[in-house]
Order: structure tokens, then sequence, then C-alpha cells
């Protein structure tokens, strides 16, 4: 896969990470740059297109989180931070319901979130998850239990 298509290819699973730690499309865009030079700043080999999308979502994680320590960013959520292409409902689901799951995700613990969001936001697996968190898959197991659990009772109260 060469450079262009390797960015078209993750472009977007890169920027919706981003945007799920930062909450906000300027600062995902920031985020979005630094994966991309840390990616093309040295020559990178990966076994398997797994190993490419694993490395990069672990950069992608690690760049939010850094760029959230130098910011001191406050935990305020933008409303828009799914993007308005996430507003169209899947079969089944109404806006008003939509709503209700981002106001229960933005209260769950950020494990569970984020084990959650990477889960089925970015159709991850449980080895994908325990790989690139460096967890066990049972403890990633867990804890997606538990996180739909808390979920669950959030969305009931």
């Amino acid at each position: 896969m060469n450079d262009e298509e390797m960015v078209r290819a993750y472009s977007d699973m890169i920027y919706g990470v981003a945007m799920r730690y930062v909450r906000n499309r300027t600062d995902a865009d920031d985020v979005y740059s630094d994966v991309f030079y840390r990616y093309f700043r040295r020559e990178r080999s990966f076994e398997t297109e797994e190993h490419r999308k694993a490395w990069l979502l672990r950069v992608t994680i690690n760049s939010s989180k850094e760029f959230l320590a130098k910011r001191q960013y406050t935990d305020s959520i933008d409303d828009d931070m799914f993007g308005e292409e996430d507003m169209t409902a899947p079969a089944g689901m109404g806006i008003e319901e939509i709503v209700a799951v981002r106001d229960a995700l933005k209260r769950l613990d950020e494990n569970y979130r984020e084990i959650i969001e990477l889960y089925y936001f970015n159709g991850l697996s449980v080895p994908e998850i325990a790989q690139m968190l460096q967890r066990s898959a049972n403890t990633v197991k867990s804890q997606l239990l538990r996180g739909r659990n808390k979920l669950k009772e959030l969305l009931a109260s």
C-alpha cells in the first residue's frame, strides 16, 4: 500500500478517534497531523495491515492523551463530538435515542468508554483492543461487559 492509499484508508478512523478524545475539530486536526507526522517521520514496515492499523490507533490515542495533558484540557464536551454524519439514526433508533446514548457515554468512566468506542465505533475485536491497550483479552472482555452494564444503567436513569 503506497502512502496516499494508506492516508485515504485510515484518515477517517484516526480523525474519529482523535475527536472522541479531544472533543473539538481544531484540536482533532492537530492530533491528526501529529499522527501522520509520526508515521512519515521514519520508514516503517508492518507485518500486516492489522498491525499498521493497530499502530496508528495506538499512536492516535497516545497523541490525543498527550495533547490533552499539554493543554490541561477541561472536561467540557461539545455536543457535536461525533460529527453531523453520526446524527443519521441506525435502523430502529431515533434522534432522541442517539442523543441519550451520547449523553450516557459522556458520563461513563474513561476506561469503559475507551473500550466501548474502540469496539463499537472503530470495529476492533477484543484481541485487537487488548494488544493496543496492552491488557489481557480477558480484562478487555470484562471491561467491555462492565462498560455495557454501566451504560445500560445510565440510559435507564
